[in-house]
């Protein structure tokens, strides 16, 4: 399954745009995930063939699996690839559906606000923390934190924008039937 929509030819340049930030965002995640390959598997061939390793590929691969771990969320969240329990929603009427979709986006934003302000404040206390063997700022991991809060708080905003100005809610996917 794709994790950004078909391309749009005849949809808008904000729509392509997205489209191709989701897509860096893939590879971004490919890429993390053959750097955390090669450094681990190479650490590894070199501790049992040479005796000796890579001395930055521990920290280096947590870093890549930190940031392949918060792309992939907000391409979830783009994709509605969350986890959601809709058992008690499907049964609401067309209005309710809707205002429980409105409630839930709300506190979905709340806790995002959270996990923004406090990620702002460890990445702002990271700057002055070496991490022992690279060298590089611990706020690199703190980082990865923020930009999942804010984008998918950017995403989250969009939805409730559309819900409420009466677009059709999200369906879930492999969800079958007409949105309401």
């Amino acid at each position: 399954m794709r994790a950004f929509p078909p391309g749009r030819p005849g949809g808008s340049p904000l729509a392509r745009a997205a489209d191709w930030c989701f897509a860096l965002q893939t590879w971004l995640m490919a890429a993390c995930l053959a750097v955390m390959v090669m450094l681990l598997f190479g650490n590894v061939a070199l501790r049992y063939l040479f005796n000796s390793g890579i001395n930055v590929s521990d920290e280096i691969s947590r870093l890549a699996f930190v940031w392949m771990i918060f792309l992939g969320s907000v391409i979830a969240l783009r994709s509605h690839q969350h986890i959601g329990v809709t058992m008690l929603v499907e049964r609401f009427g067309p209005g309710a559906r809707r205002a429980a979709h409105v409630f839930s986006q709300l506190l979905i934003l709340w806790v995002l606000w959270l996990m923004a302000d406090g990620s702002w404040t460890q990445t702002v206390i990271g700057l002055d923390t070496a991490l022992p063997v690279t060298g590089m700022p611990l706020a690199a991991f703190n980082a990865a934190t923020l930009y999942a809060a804010v984008a998918m708080g950017l995403l989250t905003l969009a939805d409730l924008a559309r819900v409420l100005a009466g677009g059709p809610l999200p369906l879930p996917p492999g969800h079958a039937g007409g949105q309401e």
